[in-house]
């Protein structure tokens, strides 16, 4: 199986199915139950993805690393099932003891998503086996299934309300705790039958000691990367009287926020093998990640530029509340794009040469940044003061990542085409600032600038299709 093909599978069909989710799906059941009441799902959400760390403690990325690299099958992922379903348990007094002593009533919800969690996390787990194996399409479409499966049946839900019921949030996350759950089935039975890790082996050696010591930056990363990007959302919700409403003014700008991150998510997954591959074969890294960093950082300049200029078109496209507030939110929601690039990029390149427990330290930072700033900012400034503080933090952890990868990997920053990003950014808020003084409709608007950002690439040679040909291999197979 060729591995760049499935990886490209994998980028278009979550491309077709990620923005249907967000925007067909997430978006309307807010705009249904409302402000108020996403806004108690988003903070109840974001709690039970803070504790995630314990569901896996790495062992996904473990068995993965060690099944892709060992034949011989030395680990048997029954073994590791075990100590998953423990971990699982103390996820679950965790999430449970956090949620009781902050003042949390709504227990149903919190168990609902805790299954989902448990079962994402299993979920992740037999992909990684079904990946180890080689069989890298069957994961590219198992990693779509439970999306699927929600916008099929929400979907049904949203448009024939009358004949099935309406939404609320009680259903929306029992049926995604469903969905989740048949898609965990489905991997199970497909890595079984497949028999690729479950092979009988002698698991008297295995020294999970030593697993627990080689993993425990990996689960110190997911715990610092959770907390950075979705304690904000918990602390609207506890710390405001009308907590609950921020919270869901904040999850409307943050659901453009990630939709529009998904783009550097995707990269990611492209550059991770990429830089590991060609340090192995001891070949340079930095033309890569040269010409990666020209790609996304011109796409979050102009989604950071239309967050401002045009969040108020935005705002009534998308949503059927408006006001000052939300429009505000989402034009200091959005700008977060270009630091979380930069940490997509360089925290990947970190990640990808072994640097992980230094990105650790790194990221360590901007948590602090984002948790102090978040304890000053949302009392007074509610939703736009979690925006502040999130930029702020995610600046940080991008420009320190760069900094270091320069530093300790010797990539250069080259400051000719930092220069560059800054003249497009410009030409492109001037244009979406002047071009609403036209009788132009936004969307014509919109599309002109994205064009012309793609023009604009082109003729300065921050983009080189050449280049892009000359990363993928004219014959890969295996890893």
């Amino acid at each position: 199986m060729r591995f760049y093909p499935s990886l490209a599978l994998l980028i278009l069909l979550n491309l077709v199915i990620k923005p249907v989710w967000i925007f067909a799906i997430d978006r309307n059941v807010q705009n249904t139950v409302g402000l108020t009441e996403y806004g108690l799902y988003f903070s109840l959400y974001n709690l039970s993805i803070l504790f995630s760390f314990l569901l896996d403690w790495g062992f996904t990325s473990y068995i993965n690393r060690e099944l892709a690299f060992n034949s011989d099958n030395t680990y048997s992922s029954k073994l590791f099932i075990k100590y998953k379903l423990i971990l699982s348990l103390v996820y679950i007094a965790a999430v449970f003891f956090f949620a009781l002593i902050t003042g949390i009533t709504q227990w149903d919800i919190v168990a609902g998503l805790v299954l989902l969690q448990i079962f994402t996390s299993f979920f992740l787990f037999f992909r990684a086996g079904i990946t180890a194996s080689q069989d890298f399409r069957t994961d590219a479409w198992l990693s779509i299934t439970d999306k699927t499966l929600m916008i099929t049946l929400c979907g049904i839900m949203l448009l024939y309300p009358a004949i099935v019921g309406p939404v609320d949030i009680h259903r929306f996350v029992w049926l995604q705790v469903g969905c989740m759950a048949f898609a965990t089935a489905m991997s199970l039975y497909l890595q079984y039958q497949r028999n690729s890790v479950w092979a009988p082996t002698n698991t008297s050696s295995v020294s999970f000691k030593k697993i627990f010591r080689q993993a425990w930056p990996y689960a110190l990363i997911i715990l610092l990367m959770s907390v950075h990007y979705r304690l904000d959302g918990f602390l609207l919700e506890r710390l405001l009287p009308d907590g609950k409403m921020q919270a869901g003014v904040y999850a409307s700008a943050y659901r453009l926020l990630d939709a529009a991150n998904m783009a550097g998510f995707l990269v990611a997954s492209f550059l991770l093998p990429m830089v590991a591959r060609r340090v192995g074969e001891k070949q340079e890294i930095e033309t890569v990640v040269m010409n990666v960093r020209h790609l996304l950082m011109i796409y979050s300049l102009g989604i950071a530029c239309i967050g401002i200029f045009a969040a108020p078109w935005l705002n009534q496209l998308l949503y059927n509340f408006t006001s000052d507030n939300t429009v505000a939110v989402l034009q200091y929601c959005l700008p977060a794009i270009v630091g979380y690039s930069l940490v997509h990029i360089y925290g990947t390149v970190m990640t990808a040469t072994g640097n992980i427990r230094d990105f650790c330290t790194i990221t360590a930072g901007a948590v602090a940044i984002n948790i102090l700033l978040n304890l000053l900012l949302i009392p007074k400034a509610g939703a736009k003061g979690a925006c502040i503080a999130a930029l702020a933090s995610q600046y940080f952890c991008g420009v320190a990542t760069m900094l270091y990868v320069n530093r300790k990997l010797r990539v250069t920053i080259h400051l000719s085409s930092l220069l560059l990003y800054f003249i497009i950014a410009v030409i492109l808020a001037a244009m979406l600032y002047w071009g609403q003084q036209l009788p132009v409709k936004m969307i014509y608007l919109v599309s002109f600038v994205a064009i012309t950002a793609i023009i604009l690439m082109i003729v300065t040679k921050l983009f080189r299709p050449s280049v892009w040909l000359n990363f993928f291999p004219k014959s890969q197979t295996g890893t």
